[in-house]
């Protein structure tokens, strides 16, 4: 598993609520649009995806990485001011708004990104950890040792995981997943209550810390969305 390389890096993650009907429609702004639009500006997203099951659909999610806040507030300046934008907004709004509103998450690395292989049949999921209060590090720490790990086990491959540093219920962490088939989420899931070096690693942490360091989990099921970036 990769470790974090630069600590100091921010990476933004936003979730757009989409209007109902229009998946395919920002699908389309992101491929054909923003593909050419947002390099202009120096975004360019790591990963992006259309959510198949999340607590509201349809929802597009996107993941960006940035050297600091100061290079993202620029960045994300000069494109709003850029003409271009509000020529591709007014026509792919096509008289409504596309995006009826939208959460900003700022996140820092606990794993590297990396981007594996596409898989006919693939699934992607974003996980949610609640870490416990105060130990953010150590919670990290666990994360990046025993419970991905033990996914990985599982069969997922893990893409990125993170600390969260503001937007979503605090203090907690994430993790980009991705799976062979839904069979394969399954059943690997169900495989992790038999995860011996993971229930000890859990039971060590409660003797120490009086509660595991991760706590309860939630996730997005997500659907890639791949764009060539110019």
């Amino acid at each position: 598993m990769q470790m974090a390389e630069n600590t100091n890096n921010i990476y933004e993650l936003r979730f757009y609520s989409v209007e109902a009907g229009r998946d395919r429609d920002m699908r389309a702004r992101v491929q054909n649009d923003l593909k050419w639009l947002f390099p202009r500006h120096g975004i360019r997203p790591v990963g992006g995806w259309s959510a198949l099951a999340a607590p509201e659909l349809p929802l597009f999610v996107y993941i960006t990485p940035f050297t600091d806040m100061i290079e993202r507030d620029r960045c994300w300046t000069g494109f709003y001011t850029d003409p271009d934008w509000q020529e591709v907004r007014n026509r792919t709004n096509a008289g409504s708004e596309l995006v009826e509103d939208y959460q900003i998450w700022f996140v820092r690395e606990i794993v590297g990104w990396t981007q594996p292989a596409a898989m006919q049949g693939g699934l992607d999921e974003l996980i949610f950890f609640k870490t416990l209060v105060g130990k953010s590090a150590v919670a990290g720490g666990a994360l990046r040792e025993s419970e991905l790990p033990a996914l990985e086990r599982s069969g997922a491959v893990v893409q990125g995981a993170f600390d969260v540093v503001s937007g979503g219920t605090l203090p907690g962490a994430m993790a980009f997943l991705r799976w062979p088939n839904w069979e394969a989420r399954r059943t690997g899931l169900a495989a992790l209550a038999d995860d011996a070096a993971l229930a000890d690693r859990r039971a060590s942490e409660r003797r120490e810390f009086g509660h595991s360091l991760i706590g309860r989990t939630g996730s997005y099921l997500l659907d890639p969305v791949t764009v060539d970036w110019d």
